[in-house]
């Protein structure tokens, strides 16, 4: 009954969203290279796409403006959900994204887009009857490695950090996947829960009836305390409570992140007890720079950004700033940063 039951969901979920969500990434290439991935539908002329929904990938270089076509996405089922990376050492973007081969199974699926030319697409996870939502991914270059001597040094590593929602029949969580790239190919694949990091032993916190679970579906990557690492911002469905916590690799056999090499975690902290603001559209955390404890979580929606912000001294009331033809939601979230970074 559960598998049913899960079915179903893809079925509605995958229907209803591409119905109300604008669904691409956007990403800013040091060079000032533009990069926009986006889900599209297939149209009746496209008859040797077996796809329903498939993503296009727009470069724009100055005046240059190139679109082209994820391969992979024009496999059977549904692509959607991409989100970008880019290593600015090789000039290599990659695209992480969801593919719905049918009602039943999902996976995650990651392609490299490097001189014009696409890689072979790379399953990272495959697993039936399972949701995933809000994939976030990150890169980092440095990875730590044991000594003759017993201590830990740098060396050169190219990894991908990808976070996302997970669901089953058995629950929900949010997931993580360390990705290390060798010469421009999957290496390894290195999957947790989130929870696996941190002490998930704490009280849980007491929301009312109302309050949209939305908010702690969506994980987090930030930037880390050192090269070598990445914060990970997420929340526990089962105790409400939400962790930042440092993820460090190590070279060993492999590249992985044991449990326990992880950087120090800031305290636990509650869910608000009062939430019902919308938070359907695209949802970004910020960090301050100087309190790592202060973090803001917004949504994004072609009305507005409705924010809140978290400190140690609790949670903020939900606001918004409406957004205009005069006040766009980039210039929105900037604003936000600014806020933030200042206080």
């Amino acid at each position: 009954m559960r598998k049913l039951l899960v079915a179903v969901v893809f079925a509605l979920v995958a229907g209803s969203a591409f119905a109300a969500v604008s669904d691409r990434d956007v990403l800013v290439a040091p060079s000032g290279t533009i990069y926009t991935i986006e889900t599209t539908a297939v149209n009746d002329s496209q008859t040797k796409v077996q796809a329903s929904y498939m993503l296009a990938l727009t470069v724009q270089d100055g005046d240059k403006t190139l679109k082209t076509i994820v391969p992979a996405s024009t496999l059977a089922g549904v692509h959607w959900r991409a989100t970008l990376a880019y290593d600015s050492e090789s000039q290599t973007l990659f695209v992480l994204w969801l593919h719905m081969p049918n009602a039943m199974s999902s996976e995650l699926l990651l392609a490299a887009y490097q001189n014009g030319k696409w890689q072979p697409a790379v399953s990272i996870d495959d697993k039936p009857y399972d949701l995933r939502f809000n994939l976030r991914i990150g890169i980092t270059r440095r990875v730590a490695q044991l000594q003759n001597d017993g201590t830990w040094a740098d060396i050169p590593a190219l990894v991908l950090h990808a976070v996302w929602w997970d669901e089953t029949g058995a629950g929900e969580q949010a997931r993580y996947a360390l990705i290390s790239i060798d010469k421009g190919t999957v290496a390894s694949v290195d999957i947790h829960d989130l929870s696996e990091f941190v002490d998930a032993s704490g009280e849980p916190a007491t929301v009312d009836a109302n309050f949209n679970r939305e908010l702690l579906k969506h994980p987090a990557i930030l930037d880390g305390p050192s090269a070598n690492s990445v914060d990970v911002v997420f929340a526990d469905a089962r105790t409400n409570l939400f962790h930042r916590v440092t993820l460090r690799p190590v070279a060993e056999a492999r590249i992985h992140i044991p449990v326990g090499h992880s950087g120090p975690d800031t305290p636990a902290f509650l869910a608000p007890e009062s939430f019902g603001a919308e938070w359907s559209g695209s949802v970004t955390t910020i960090s301050s720079p100087r309190d790592r404890e202060k973090l803001l979580f917004c949504s994004t929606t072609e009305s507005g950004v409705t924010y809140l912000v978290h400190s140690p001294n609790g949670w903020s009331a939900v606001k918004t700033i409406p957004t205009s033809s005069t006040l766009s939601a980039d210039a929105a979230i900037a604003a936000l940063i600014k806020m933030i970074s200042n206080e």
